[in-house]
């Protein structure tokens, strides 16, 4: 049961992460929310930056939700998706 909860919380952790601001801050070293939209999600930064920054984004954010929910079914179970849904 452990597990699963650790699981979960790291679930949320990575799922906390401005996938937007980082990947502009470390490629154009400018801060996403003072462009465009001044919103962090991949559409603003497709928008402002073009897609060689909006697609590394996209993906990122897609992963950040997929890596952990596969993780929990590969080692908690089924479960891991009800206790954190």
């Amino acid at each position: 049961m452990f597990e699963n909860a650790l699981i979960v919380a790291g679930g949320y952790l990575i799922g906390s992460i401005p996938v937007g601001v980082v990947v502009v801050r470390v490629f154009r070293g400018e801060d996403i929310r003072k462009q465009g939209s001044g919103n962090v999600g991949a559409t603003n930064v497709w928008r402002t930056y073009g897609r060689w920054l909006g697609v590394p984004v996209v993906l990122l954010d897609v992963a950040k939700g997929f890596v952990p929910a596969l993780v929990g079914l590969q080692v908690g179970g089924e479960w891991v998706g009800v206790l954190a849904g």
